[in-house]
């Protein structure tokens, strides 16, 4: 059983990996935002980083919270019930989604979310448990270098 400031340090730090991986599409979004953008006004490079930083800022914010939003969800469950199973995820994913529905401000958006990043985790745990029976138990037999070395074993 995970203790609860265990799952505080994991939802932190799934929230500091979420909000690094939000950057480059805060780039992207910067990058299309500003590329319009006259001589002139690009020439202000102070207000072009003010603004770039608050275009950058949304997806990092929105990344984050869902990430820590999942870990928490998820490592909550696996307390409550003891084990590691499917329910785990499928709450987490229900809490990922509910956070960027309601960043939308519609419930209704929250409920889609909720239930795409809910099926999405269910089928993440089904390959998840099936795929590595179906290859014989260890993801890393797909290996290349194990696979040539098994061959050349033969």
């Amino acid at each position: 059983m995970v203790q609860q400031a265990d799952c505080m340090t994991r939802a932190w730090t799934t929230a500091k990996v979420m909000a690094a991986a939000g950057v480059p599409i805060g780039f992207f979004r910067a990058h299309v935002t500003l590329k319009d953008l006259t001589l002139a006004e690009k020439m202000q490079r102070y207000q072009n980083f003010k603004r770039t930083a608050k275009i950058m800022a949304n997806p990092m914010f929105t990344f984050a919270a869902c990430g820590f939003a999942f870990a928490a969800a998820d490592c909550s469950m696996q307390n409550y019930l003891g084990r590691d199973s499917t329910l785990n995820g499928l709450v987490g994913g229900i809490a990922a989604g509910s956070v960027l529905g309601l960043k939308t401000n519609s419930a209704f958006n929250a409920v889609k979310y909720s239930a795409l990043f809910g099926a999405g985790m269910i089928v993440a745990d089904f390959l998840g448990t099936t795929v590595p029976e179906l290859v014989g138990g260890d993801m890393r037999q797909m290996d290349p270098s194990v696979l040539s070395k098994k061959a050349e074993a033969q």
